[in-house]
């Protein structure tokens, strides 16, 4: 198949929300490269347009610079296993080359890509892309998202007990939790021929209805690969550095080892307040009731805590707008931005 006809497609969803577990099953299919996480697409998003021809100066420097990316302990290239000499000889006979090929031939060149026999479809799972879905159509107007949801009590119990938050309250936690799926329910009503939504609590229980759900969807192989092909986990597992990484990596995902089951549903928490746990369903409730999830029934909070409420409300629209500035801004602007946030973080990171 031409690099061209190879369809780039992506999995939506706040993390701790079932995204490793759908590749997973997605990756499975015949012809499907779903390598792990890295943000090495967003990085140079709105930097250049999908039609832009790079100049072999750009092709150098967008190489060095997604090398060299580290955005999450398990977030990186290193996991990849890319064969450099390979990808530079695809770049060479695809000279010149367009900003949306050049995606292509990373991720076909990694440990995952080269062991795919005829690929036809690459899926790019990454949370953060999820307030970044119309630009990331830009890139293929034809590209298919599917953004997997979950309710906010297991995903908020989640987050808090993985600290994956700029600030690890349950409050904060709370508002990504709307933030993230209110997103994804305007994108889905804007363009549902480009987006599908799947609830993971339907997932979990009815795996085969939705994962064929899916497979439609995104126009994936119903024929699944051989037992002998690597999958997306034991790759992950075997390019771990160390034993502390593998036993992290373990504790965070080690469920997508398993066969798909309902043990992460209701989950039981014993760390949240009486107060913390009637704010959440007060914060969470409306985003809650649009995604088809059953009300419950909450005081309404005093003064003092809607105030408090309001501040990590305040503090997530600053991270929030840094974060899209971010990754708007020039290369030279981002590194002078991390030095300066910082110690920023670490002061936030002690709430």
């Amino acid at each position: 198949m031409r690099l061209e006809e190879i369809k780039v497609n992506y999995i939506l969803g706040l993390g701790r929300s079932g995204t490793t577990l759908l590749l997973k099953e997605l990756g499975k299919s015949q012809h499907v490269v779903s390598n792990p996480e890295s943000l090495f697409i967003l990085d140079f998003l709105y930097v250049y347009e999908p039609e832009k021809v790079l100049s072999p100066s750009e092709v150098s420097f967008f190489l060095k610079q997604i090398f060299k990316l580290k955005t999450g302990r398990f977030v990186h290239l290193d996991l990849w296993k890319i064969d450099r000499e390979k990808l530079n000889k695809a770049i060479e006979e695809q000279s010149p080359i367009q900003f949306k090929n050049l995606i292509k031939l990373v991720n076909l060149n990694s440990e995952i890509g080269l062991s795919t026999s005829n690929p036809e479809v690459i899926i790019d799972k990454n949370p953060p892309y999820t307030v970044h879905f119309e630009q990331l159509l830009k890139l293929d107007l034809n590209s298919k998202f599917i953004g997997i949801y979950r309710h906010y009590w297991d995903n908020i119990i989640s987050r808090n007990k993985f600290k994956l938050d700029a600030i690890n309250h349950p409050y904060y936690h709370a508002l990504m939790w709307c933030l993230y799926n209110e997103s994804m329910f305007k994108s889905e009503k804007k363009h549902p021929e480009n987006l599908l939504l799947i609830r993971y609590e339907d997932l979990v229980n009815h795996p085969e209805e939705y994962l064929n759900c899916a497979r439609k969807f995104m126009h994936l192989s119903n024929e699944l690969k051989g037992v002998e092909d690597k999958t997306l986990v034991e790759n992950l597992l075997q390019n771990l550095k160390n034993n502390e990484e593998k036993k992290d990596f373990l504790e965070m995902h080690g469920k997508v080892f398993k066969e798909i089951d309902t043990q992460a549903i209701g989950k039981k928490n014993t760390k949240f307040t009486e107060n913390q746990i009637n704010n959440i369903h007060y914060i969470c409730s409306k985003t809650a009731s649009k995604l088809g999830y059953e009300s419950v029934n909450f005081k309404q909070p005093n003064l003092y805590q809607r105030l408090y409420i309001s501040w990590f409300k305040s503090i997530l629209l600053i991270v929030e707008y840094k974060h899209h500035s971010y990754f708007r801004a020039s290369h030279a602007k981002r590194n002078l931005f991390r030095t300066i946030a910082k110690p920023w973080t670490i002061f936030l990171n002690k709430f």
